[in-house]
């Protein structure tokens, strides 16, 4: 029989697993997560009718003739180029930008996808939509990710419930007006002795801080004069007169008591009964912050900040925080030249609830500056909390599912792992778009998104087939023309068979 016959037979038969390949190429076009294959040809084995020679004497060689037997497959690989994704919104769904694989189990056995469908079952448990299979990943014990552990199906248990934790630590943030230097309120500006002579009553501030000074003058002889250094420093305020003894006709009586409200009465000499007051407004900024105790109860706190005193190259004020049943912790900060804090010291705030274990706060004030600006100081955060419910969840970059409770506080829940592969190539199909280890393929890597060789996540989204569509058409027609130039030579052999065999005639 004729080589020729065989050689097109062996072309069209393996044209037609070309076709095969390229039909299933088009028929996964918007099959999410699918890769294209391609089909390459080789020849086979060749039959010699003379070796070559080598050149001899004055000659030179000859070449060997040999007659093809015809093709066979070459290889039909899998192109793990990444497809386009496309936007869904679902924070389930998940692609991968760069190398990697979802990984998936069924309970016995691991499968590796590019195709991030995935859903919660009832259960909880972060399925594959496709085919019902559990994502792996690690999940958070208390938040925090170990992904040193084996993997582990994910979870997201809506309705979970998260235990109230306790203040320790009150955050502030912001400025302290470095030029606060407290405030007098005269009750009346004029006064008025036994004998019904008016004097004028004036405060003004001295310009070391903590110091005013008040003037007594009579309306009548401006020469009549009683003058008095205030002074307020830690909260205590004190009163020295400053005319000589004997020329005084009023008395000042000072009282602060760590009230850190001052106030001063101003007397008639020999007098009982009070003519004028003068109350001193100390530089004081109020803070209130609902703390939180070990069964979730609020309980509100006053932090008090006063300015005591300064130095020429610091400022120091007093903290207070006055919480239930009149309980407080106080303590100082000092801040530098440059409106830096240096140093807090101090007692924390303590009190028990009733049912609940001992509470004990003390403020962070790291991020508390003073300068010459209007005073913004703000409360920031706790490290407190009540009772949470989850009620949502997100997935970033990383692949870390992070959960949204009812009392604003987020925890991560678990994070999805993927794997990666020396030579994807190697990986067998397993369906659903799903691929499983082989011989060639090399060991799984498994590691965080985003980290080391695997790609990071792009959550709301999913990787849509890489089949190239001019491609697959091309390929197509030259696979069709190749087929029917084969099927040309089978014809034109068994015509030659036929004059062959129509020789006996």
């Amino acid at each position: 029989m004729m080589r020729s016959l065989f050689s097109g037979v062996s072309a069209l038969k393996n044209h037609q697993i070309r076709m095969d390949v390229i039909g299933n190429n088009i028929a996964n076009v918007n099959t999410i997560g699918f890769k294209s294959s391609q089909v390459t040809f080789r020849d086979i084995l060749s039959q010699t009718l003379q070796a070559a020679s080598s050149p001899q004497g004055g000659r030179g060689g000859v070449n060997p003739m040999q007659i093809g037997l015809g093709m066979a497959l070459g290889a039909i690989e899998t192109d793990h180029t990444q497809g386009s994704p496309e936007v869904t919104g679902r924070q389930t769904d998940m692609s991968i930008e760069g190398n990697g694989f979802f990984v998936l189990s069924d309970g016995s056995r691991r499968f590796y996808t590019r195709a991030g469908l995935f859903g919660v079952e009832r259960d909880g448990s972060l399925i594959s939509s496709i085919n019902g299979m559990k994502v792996m990943g690690w999940k958070a014990t208390g938040g925090i990710i170990d992904i040193n552990r084996e993997l582990e199906p994910l979870e997201i248990p809506m309705g979970k419930t998260i235990n109230p934790i306790a203040t320790t630590t009150v955050k502030f943030g912001g400025n302290l007006d470095s030029r606060l230097n407290g405030l007098w309120e005269l009750d009346n500006s004029v006064i008025t002795d036994t004998s019904d002579a008016r004097y004028d009553v004036e405060i003004t501030e001295e310009d070391e801080f903590g110091k005013w000074k008040l003037a007594i003058t009579s309306q009548m002889d401006p020469t009549v004069s009683d003058s008095f250094e205030l002074s307020y420093v830690a909260g205590q305020l004190e009163a020295q007169l400053l005319t000589g003894p004997g020329t005084t006709t009023f008395n000042i009586i000072a009282n602060g008591e760590q009230t850190k409200i001052g106030s001063v009465t101003i007397e008639e000499s020999g007098k009982t009964d009070p003519v004028a007051t003068a109350t001193l407004r100390p530089p004081q900024i109020t803070q209130t912050v609902d703390v939180f105790d070990s069964l979730g109860n609020t309980h509100p706190v006053n932090f008090i900040f006063t300015k005591t005193r300064v130095t020429d190259d610091t400022s120091t004020w007093q903290w207070e925080a006055i919480g239930a049943a009149g309980t407080d912790g106080e303590g100082t900060v000092t801040f530098d030249a440059r409106g830096n804090m240096v140093s807090v010291s101090g007692d924390p705030l303590q009190f028990h609830p009733e049912g609940a274990n001992p509470v004990q706060i003390m403020p962070d004030l790291a991020a508390v500056v003073q300068n010459a600006a209007e005073g913004t100081l703000v409360f920031k955060s706790q490290d407190g909390y009540p009772q949470g419910t989850l009620i949502g969840y997100s997935v970033d970059e990383s692949g870390t599912i992070i959960g949204e409770y009812s009392n604003g506080l987020t925890e991560a829940l678990g994070q999805v792992a993927t794997a990666v592969f020396s030579n994807p190539g190697g990986l067998l199909r397993a369906g659903d778009t799903t691929f499983v280890m082989s011989a060639n393929s090399g060991e799984p890597e498994v590691g965080q998104p985003g980290r080391g060789a695997n790609g990071k996540l792009t959550p709301g989204s999913l990787e849509m087939s890489n089949v190239d569509l001019s491609r697959e058409f091309t390929d197509m027609i030259i696979t069709q023309r190749g087929f029917q130039a084969n099927s040309r030579i089978i014809t034109t052999s068994d015509e030659m068979l036929q004059e062959l065999v129509n020789l006996k005639r």
